[in-house]
């Protein structure tokens, strides 16, 4: 069934009930520990526990070992049932151009991608959210004003620095055309030989735009945004059960 087709209304409440077969000895025979877990992702899979699937995937990626092009596709549909689109995004694209149009999972390869497009237009329109679809949050480091504020580096938090002009002397020296030393005092500091530090104009301290929000006062946290335009409704299955 072709499901991208559908509008979007009804694709969140039905439930696929076409069948695919996950039969890893079609494939490059994997490591024997890489065969186990795979199976062991795709049972929970096929219970709906996604998030103990997702935990599986994480743990095979770090085995360091070859993996079969399947699972970039199994991730994918895993990561978008658990809301995790950007990431769900890139494994997508990783089956696709390992496996271009013959891979098995092909079909609903390119359904899972309408669907991702769909999360995407949402995140995009939603102001509650960064670009990856995580819930934002106060900034914690600039306490949501935006800025930090920091001793000046120049006058290290006294508002004045010693005269350039007359490197802290209150006069400066010439030679007058019969080549005698001459003093006098010095323009820029009056002859006080201490300036008003340029840097932080005399307020002792210096204002920047918070690094960890880049002045925003928000920072994406651990949370999935469920947007201000929709509730996310019902995650759709595309592979139907695995034996």
């Amino acid at each position: 069934m072709n499901t991208s087709i559908l509008p979007r209304t009804i694709i969140l409440l039905l439930v696929s009930i076409s069948v695919g077969y996950f039969d890893i000895s079609a494939q490059q025979k994997p490591d024997k520990l890489v065969e186990d877990m795979m199976e062991t992702a795709v049972s929970q899979m096929n219970d709906g526990d996604y998030e103990s699937a997702n935990l599986t995937f994480r743990k095979i990626l770090k085995l360091n070992k070859v993996l079969p092009d399947d699972l970039s596709y199994l991730f994918a549909e895993t990561l978008y049932m658990v809301h995790q689109i950007h990431n769900s995004r890139n494994f997508l694209d990783k089956y696709i151009r390992l496996v271009g149009s013959n891979g098995r999972y092909y079909s609903q390869a390119m359904d899972l991608r309408h669907f991702l497009d769909d999360e995407y237009e949402l995140i995009l329109m939603c102001k509650l959210c960064d670009n990856k679809g995580y819930r934002l949050i106060t900034c914690d480091t600039c306490e949501g004003k935006g800025k930090i504020t920091n001793t000046c580096y120049s006058c290290r938090g006294v508002g004045i620095t010693r005269c350039g002009t007359c490197t802290g002397e209150g006069v400066t020296t010439s030679f007058n055309a019969f080549g005698a030393l001459q003093y006098q005092t010095c323009h820029n500091c009056e002859g006080k030989a201490k300036v008003i530090c340029k840097q932080c104009e005399g307020k002792k301290v210096l204002s920047d735009s918070c690094p960890a929000c880049n002045g925003t006062q928000k920072k994406p946290g651990k949370e999935i945004c469920e947007h201000e335009t929709t509730a996310f409704g019902v995650r759709h299955r595309m592979i139907g059960t695995f034996e």
